[in-house]
């Protein structure tokens, strides 16, 4: 991936591993920082009791122009997206939900 991991989940990194848009990406000054993630204000999707998951952030998620920011684009600048596998996404959320709303530090 863009931060030079190679196979994240073969360094003990695991699938808690998660490829940023440009904006948190930070043109790489944020590979290997870590992030806690909870899905917020979606009681259709939220896992009950909104648990937090613990990520990595190990890639680049590539902005895709050609498609809007809310549909499709979700890693077009200047959204911030955690691209996130899908055991990490069905922690927090119903994985069938796809995008979700978050709260991250």
């Amino acid at each position: 991936g863009a931060c030079g991991y190679g196979e994240p989940h073969k360094q003990s990194y695991g699938l808690q591993t998660a490829a940023l848009s440009e904006a948190i990406f930070n043109s790489g000054f944020s590979c290997g920082q870590c992030y806690e993630i909870k899905c917020v204000n979606d009681d259709q999707w939220c896992k009950p009791g909104n648990p937090s998951l613990f990520i990595t952030g190990t890639n680049l998620c590539p902005p895709n122009p050609s498609l809007p920011n809310d549909n499709g684009g979700w890693c077009n600048h200047p959204r911030e997206h955690f691209d996130l596998s899908m055991p990490a996404f069905a922690t927090i959320a119903e994985f069938k939900a796809g995008i979700i709303p978050i709260a991250y530090r």
